[in-house]
């Protein structure tokens, strides 16, 4: 069945963008490969920027009933042993923090109920343009069948190796930035539940935040250097994880928690697009580009950038024909609204990677809650990274404490 937009990928950014293009008149088609619910590797947190951007497109009720975690900033623990705590906000800006299966189910749900359509266990294998301006996208259906589907305008919302970025020649160059990532669920109790907490060691990142308002559920996740720990890794996942998590200064009640779920991998992250737009095709979400999931923004940026698309696609696509120059504003405001955040991204990455550097930075910090909290507010999307270069951001740091 032909449809006016047809998107690749059922997560939040494919989800948010058919629940805005539904109720304007589009008949739009969702195709996911998987079938819900599923997991996903990812550190499971909204920002307070996520937060609102859902306020803002109707999609709040749905996933507060989802029972999400309260999540008020984020503390940082360096292996010197200080600990730097930052708020969002000292009155009301929070995130949440909810299993990526919950959030999916709830997204596509409601996409759903404004009138998109969804298609699970649907793989796209490949797409080309006809002379009439045609999408052709061809997949693979349930039990190995193949579908041609035509379409006006097609969507990658399809992640870190998007096939729709790839078939566009939209990505960029190779990921620079080797990293990967294992996610677990643990259940347990013990760390403060109102917020998250960074792990920064020798050998990477850890990343533990609540994901359930019981405080008993928890994602954990490690970044570490795949060209350096990428065989251990693959040999034998759950020990590896367990290995290094064993060294971090954490506290639970009653001993280790139980992993309950994963570990799921991903990684690099470093993806890269030439352009989020292209020849009868747009890219949002993940698929649009990304750098490094260490601040935490991901869901964020997919969510803001299905709000750019959705009003870009409409005015496209009331065109009788349209061209790529009619979907260039969308990549244009969102390059600009995330260029910023990719410079903090960058500069994160660069004292992360540097341990004396880094040790430092957070010993600094751990003096001066001030300066944390212009951090923690920038990377949660309810501050312009310019208050990071006011003086009063980081001169209770710079003078809290000597080298």
């Amino acid at each position: 069945m032909p449809a006016d937009v047809l998107i690749v990928g059922a997560g939040p950014a494919g989800c948010t963008l058919a629940g805005l293009l539904a109720p304007l008149g589009w008949d739009v088609l969702i195709l996911e490969r998987t079938r819900f619910p599923r997991h996903k590797p990812c550190g499971e947190c909204v920002n307070p920027g996520g937060v609102a951007a859902l306020e803002r497109l109707g999609l709040l009720d749905v996933v507060l009933a989802a029972g999400p975690a309260r999540i008020t900033g984020w503390r940082i623990h360096s292996p010197a042993g200080d600990l730097a705590c930052g708020r969002y906000n000292r009155e009301r800006a929070v995130g949440i923090g909810l299993p990526r299966e919950r959030l999916d189910q709830a997204l596509a749900v409601e996409a759903v109920r404004r009138g998109a359509r969804i298609e699970e266990g649907v793989r796209m294998t490949g797409f080309e343009v006809d002379g009439n301006g045609c999408v052709v996208v061809r997949a693979i259906g349930p039990g190995g069948r193949a579908e041609t589907l035509r379409t006006r305008l097609l969507v990658g919302a399809d992640g870190l190796r998007s096939v729709v970025a790839r078939r566009a020649g939209l990505t960029g160059r190779g990921p620079k930035l080797r990293k990967l990532s294992l996610t677990c669920r643990l259940r347990g109790s013990g760390p403060p539940a109102d917020a998250g907490t960074l792990f920064l060691a020798d050998w990477g990142v850890f990343g533990l935040a609540p994901v359930s308002g019981d405080g008993l559920l928890w994602n954990g996740t490690l970044v570490v250097d795949s060209t350096r720990y990428g065989r251990r890794v693959g040999t034998d996942p759950i020990a590896f994880y367990r290995d290094a998590v064993s060294t971090l200064p954490l506290s639970w009640n009653g001993g280790a928690p139980r992993i309950e779920a994963g570990p799921w991998a991903s990684g690099p992250f470093d993806r890269p697009t030439r352009s989020a737009v292209g020849n009868c095709c747009v890219l949002v979400g993940d698929a649009a580009g990304y750098y490094d999931p260490l601040t935490g923004q991901g869901i964020y940026q997919a969510l803001r950038s299905a709000e750019l698309a959705a009003p870009v696609i409409d005015a496209a696509l009331r065109k009788r024909s349209y061209t790529v120059q009619d979907l260039v504003p969308y990549d244009c405001r969102l390059r600009r609204e995330l260029a910023p955040g990719r410079r903090v991204q960058r500069a994160i990455e660069m004292v992360v990677a540097r341990p004396g550097l880094r040790d430092r930075v957070v010993r600094r910090l751990a003096a001066a809650p001030t300066s944390t909290d212009a951090l923690i507010a920038v990377t949660g999307d309810v501050a312009r990274v310019r208050r990071l270069l006011q003086p009063r951001a980081w001169l209770p740091a710079v003078a809290g404490v000597g080298s």
